[in-house]
């Protein structure tokens, strides 16, 4: 009994880790951006200098979250899991990385790309952390289960221009490779489909479509019921 329970802490000690890290990083991520941006206005020459590399490691950083849902760590579908962190893989390492040409790495896509992403998780990992310790926030629950109506579009719309801009590069390289971008900008609708839709069933049954002021309830009721760490680690 007692090494489960220890057990059970090194998990949770572990996530909160995980959570907090992923925030600081994609926090670093938002505000050089809009440093950038408020510096330089539309000049986006220097833009990846800036970001590109602490984007894609913290961005790779997410992979670790298809071994927490295969181990059981949390309660996440891997498969969900996978298309999301997958197609965000592809494209930082096989675009962002691999081509360095103003169409892609000085481009507004990117801009729309790298706003889109890490606002949605600094809210996402925030919120992760905050949940693990106990803690709830009523308006961050709220735009955790809202954000993603504009930011899943809008991260899609710069995604699928980045790559449309590598096209004619990868080309170059081999047309197996365009052929592959090609592929996987094809499977954009189905998986976007699947995963916005899998927010909307998240939202209507953790808000229950009543905003802020249900969100607060639900978290009163769990803090007064004495959630333990694995019906929390289950919420998430």
């Amino acid at each position: 009994m007692a090494g489960g329970s220890k057990g059970n802490g090194v998990v949770e000690s572990y996530l909160v880790a995980y959570n907090a890290a992923s925030f600081v990083g994609w926090a670093y991520v938002l505000a050089h951006t809009t440093l950038y941006l408020l510096e330089h206005g539309m000049d986006l020459s220097g833009l990846f200098d800036r970001v590109g590399y602490p984007l894609i490691f913290v961005q790779t950083g997410a992979a670790l979250e298809i071994i927490h849902s295969l181990a059981g760590l949390v309660r996440s579908s891997a498969l969900t899991v996978l298309m999301q962190v997958y197609s965000r893989l592809l494209l930082v390492w096989g675009t962002l990385y691999v081509f360095d040409y103003p169409e892609i790495r000085a481009s507004y896509p990117l801009v729309l790309m790298i706003l889109a992403w890490s606002i949605t998780e600094c809210v996402r990992y925030s919120h992760y952390a905050l949940s693990l310790l106990d803690i709830e926030i009523p308006v961050l629950l709220y735009l955790r289960y809202t954000l993603f109506y504009v930011l899943y579009p809008a991260g899609v719309t710069g995604e699928l221009l980045e790559m449309w801009a590598a096209l004619p590069h990868a080309s170059a390289i081999r047309p197996s490779f365009k052929a592959f971008l090609l592929l996987n900008m094809v499977n954009y609708p189905p998986v976007l489909y699947k995963l916005y839709t899998h927010m909307i069933r998240q939202r209507r049954k953790i808000l229950g479509g009543q905003g802020v002021s249900k969100a607060s309830s639900k978290a009163a009721t769990a803090t007064a019921a004495g959630a333990s760490p694995a019906a929390r680690k289950k919420k998430l």
